[in-house]
């Protein structure tokens, strides 16, 4: 019997209780543990833990991209205004031998009043089994810090954490076209518009290991696809991609300075047009 499912959880308190339930399927990957680096450095049950908690520990990661983007929106956001006065920093010298009494200037900074929009972000954590877990984490650091910005630059973000399978692996299969031939799909709300940022979430729904090689690998055992599919199937394309849609990049890590490049176009592509000259 084929498996052609597609699951979607609204709210992530919903799906980590379903996730969590034991499961009576014979392939159990998320609980085994002889290879825990694989898994993220978690057992099954620290698994849970950072689940429910956050991940707190992957802010460090995180952060270091975000500080070095942040300044880069905020002369975006932000914009520079030259006030006349009384007093100030720079004097005017043709006001001064005017005789005028604000001479002097001084700068204000206001922000730009660009119409907010809301921006559909959907991340994929498909991984294959050879992508490592330190690709895995700078992979969703740098997606985590792009979400930070869009929204720092005045919009707003639904993100969405997606794990597609196929049964097979063709490129049909794997982009959806023939799904009766074997489908898993599991995607969670990890943030609605309306919701701030909780980073120490999104950390561990985007970064971290064992969000799918505990987590999303536990809910395919509740649902029988670690039984039908090989080694839980082919990483595939999301069925719903959103505004802005994060597939797999590259697999293995790279340089900081490009890792930085690669949010700023992603910025781009939504025209949040981050050029400060």
């Amino acid at each position: 019997m084929k498996i052609n499912k597609t699951l979607y959880y609204d709210d992530l308190n919903e799906f980590w209780q379903f996730a969590m339930k034991d499961s009576k399927a014979r392939r159990k990957s998320s609980r085994e543990n002889h290879n825990l680096k694989w898994h993220g450095g978690l057992t099954w049950d620290e698994a849970k833990l950072m689940a429910i908690s956050g991940w707190r520990e992957g802010m460090i990661e995180i952060e270091k991209y975000r500080a070095k983007i942040v300044p880069i929106i905020t002369e975006k956001v932000l914009r520079i205004r030259q006030v006349y006065n009384v007093v100030g920093y720079n004097v005017d010298v043709g006001a001064y031998l005017s005789n005028e009494p604000e001479c002097f200037i001084s700068r204000e900074y206001e922000e730009r009043n660009y119409p907010g929009k809301i921006y559909k972000l959907v991340a994929s954590i498909s991984f294959s089994a050879a992508i490592s877990p330190e690709t895995i984490i700078q992979r969703g650091a740098m997606i985590c810090a792009l979400i930070d910005a869009i929204e720092y630059a005045g919009h707003r973000v639904e993100v969405i954490c997606n794990d597609a399978m196929s049964a097979c692996s063709s490129k049909q299969c794997r982009t959806g076209q023939l799904k009766n031939r074997g489908w898993f799909e599991v995607s969670v709300n990890v943030k609605k518009t309306n919701q701030p940022l909780e980073m120490t979430d999104l950390a561990f729904t985007l970064a971290h290991p064992a969000m799918l090689r505990r987590i999303m690998f536990s809910v395919a055992e509740l649902e029988g696809w670690s039984d039908f599919a090989y080694n839980y199937g082919y990483p595939a394309e999301a069925t719903d991609k959103g505004d802005i849609y994060i597939r797999e990049i590259y697999s293995g890590t790279v340089s900081d300075e490009k890792a930085i490049n690669w949010v700023l176009e992603e910025l781009k592509k939504i025209n949040i047009n981050i050029e400060t000259k």
